[in-house]
């Protein structure tokens, strides 16, 4: 298995778990305060994610976790056996909730398929649980794509989430072939043909010669696409040959940390590669022994 994929998948985690001290905490002097160096796992800032510690992972973490669980154990992307596996870990479930969710497992307990019950939402956050897909597709960019997208439409099924998705697992598959973020980038605006997409992208671009805090502030630091995606193609460009530098200065930026931390720690990882990822953070991850089991499935067969 390519150093890349392990590199996406524990890029993405990690970020997560590294964002759960400072989540949702919208100004950075509050962040910096309590954090004055940030080089290890903190326990939540605020009351959200009720009695999780340091080293567990936020709700969208954890349902990066349930596919990842679901690749693993079918050897395939099934979204029957996805939707089921979440729909019973939600049902039950101690951490935080947020819309997307409840609205997604009231449809399913209604009696919706699994490609009916994705509310409207377009949060960035369902874009940090594709990941796991690089296991089955990381040759494979049609078969990636589709599979990015359904996982999706299960729980975000707007036009923005859709079209973020597609944006974001293409520029997952052409750093898994080796390429740049930077380069990936730089060819996926030259052949863009939606405006939005192409305005991110420049104000990411314009944006790498300025202080990470201002320029997610002047993006935006909340959980919808129009700002979340600029914000973390800055984070990208700006430190794309330093893992560790994103995930700390992402986290002093503030606001939706876990949502862009773990999209951009996907790309930095799998650019990167995994032993680029701190040894530390790894190793203190809550779930580091579920990870490795359920990569090690996947990778018995390659």
């Amino acid at each position: 298995m390519k150093s890349s994929v392990y590199g996406a998948i524990y890029g993405a985690l990690v970020a997560d778990a590294f964002s759960l001290g400072g989540h949702w905490v919208y100004k950075p002097s509050e962040i910096k305060e309590k954090f004055p160096t940030l080089d290890s796992f903190n326990d939540p800032m605020t009351t959200y994610h009720g009695s999780k510690k340091a080293g567990e992972f936020t709700h969208y973490g954890d349902q990066c976790m349930w596919l990842l669980e679901s690749v693993s154990l079918e050897k395939e992307f099934s979204l029957a056996s996805f939707s089921s596996r979440w729909k019973e870990y939600m049902s039950d479930y101690k951490g935080y909730i947020d819309g997307a969710s409840k609205t997604t497992l009231d449809n399913l307990n209604s009696g919706k398929s699994a490609i009916e019950a994705g509310s409207n939402s377009q949060d960035l956050s369902v874009i940090g649980r594709i990941s796991p897909l690089a296991l089955l597709y990381c040759d494979e960019q049609k078969e990636f794509e589709d599979a990015a997208v359904l996982q999706t439409k299960m729980t975000h099924d707007s036009r923005e989430s859709i079209m973020v998705t597609r944006f974001f697992t293409q520029l997952l598959y052409l750093v898994l072939q080796g390429y740049t973020p930077t380069n990936s980038i730089l060819a996926m605006l030259e052949e863009s043909h939606d405006e939005k997409i192409k305005q991110w992208m420049k104000t990411a671009l314009s944006s790498t010669e300025h202080d990470t805090i201002e320029a997610i502030k002047a993006c935006g630091q909340s959980c919808n696409v129009n700002g979340a995606c600029p914000s973390t193609l800055h984070l990208i460009l700006k430190y794309e040959n330093d893992y560790a530098e994103a995930m700390r200065q992402n986290v002093y930026a503030g606001g939706d940390s876990a949502a862009r931390g773990m999209v951009a720690g996907m790309i930095l990882g799998a650019y990167n590669g995994v032993e680029k990822i701190p040894k530390e953070w790894i190793s203190t991850l809550s779930n580091k022994d579920r990870i490795d089991h359920y990569i090690s499935l996947i990778c018995a067969d390659k």
